[in-house]
């Protein structure tokens, strides 16, 4: 399996992973994923998903093997050079990792912030995210206060905000509905199609059989990569209302759609 460089935007050659002296969690995992790909990252509790996913966003060191991101070497790549290389990778965490001292508007604005983002874009687009996965009443609330689902789509919402070249979430319709978790993933698509690379690690299989995108199946620490569907059904509509009423369980939907197109 063979493709350009500068169309990889991670590469995984012969990667193995163990935690101090216990076995392997990762196995000789070796596959390529092309810029703009979209891929399930699946397998059962305990078979590595959330490892492999901190080893793409170096939160990790493989144990041994290869790690190319962006088309450069993690391993020779300089100490100085690799936080600029994480801020194009965007990270919904499974256990959130919100700032609980600052504002739902505030937690989404910091990557805008750190980019130099003007502050009337980032008061527009941060705005309009929030308001699109039904938080336009919270933005001044602090995650302690809110919910487990409403705190998860902050995550996504500052995940996105910047447009990262990669975008891993891990788990990140756990805490929702399947009414909000289809919004959310056609939020992830939107942003697919505007050249992201996607992996979403899940143990939703009822979503991962509606959207049949193709699926990195781990088995302990086994990686083997399952193509797509011929025909993939895509994400309904955002605007579509499920049954029983809106989209949002709290009725706060307005209809919006974030611009992304028009995001930094």
């Amino acid at each position: 399996m063979t493709t350009d460089d500068s169309e990889t935007v991670v590469r995984f050659e012969n990667v193995g992973l163990r935690y101090g002296l216990g076995p392997e969690v990762l196995q000789d995992v070796t596959f390529f994923l092309a810029a703009g790909s979209f891929h399930f990252l699946v397998g059962d509790s305990g078979a590595g998903k959330s490892s492999l996913l901190k080893l793409i966003y170096l939160a990790l060191k493989p144990s041994r093997g290869l790690i190319s991101l962006f088309g450069r070497d993690i391993a020779t790549t300089p100490r100085r050079e690799l936080p600029a290389m994480r801020r194009r990778v965007g990270v919904v965490f499974q256990e959130f990792r919100l700032l609980n001292h600052l504002s739902a508007f505030d937690n989404v604005a910091l990557p805008l912030r750190v980019a130099g983002v003007r502050k009337s874009d980032i008061q527009k687009h941060v705005v309009e995210l929030l308001s699109w996965v039904g938080l336009k009443d919270h933005l001044d609330a602090r995650p302690p206060t809110l919910s487990g689902g409403q705190q998860q789509r902050i995550s996504i919402a500052r995940a996105v905000i910047s447009r990262p070249k990669l975008l891993l979430a891990d788990e990140p319709t756990g805490n929702v509905d399947d009414r909000m978790a289809m919004r959310l993933l056609h939020l992830f698509e939107e942003l697919n199609k505007l050249g992201t690379t996607v992996i979403i690690a899940t143990h939703n299989s009822h979503l991962v059989k509606k959207l049949k995108f193709p699926k990195m199946h781990l088995d302990e620490g086994w990686m083997e990569i399952v193509g797509a569907d011929t025909e993939r059904a895509s994400v309904p509509p955002a605007s579509e209302p499920g049954p029983g009423g809106g989209l949002f369980d709290d009725g706060d939907d307005d209809g919006t759609r974030p611009d992304l197109e028009k995001l930094f």
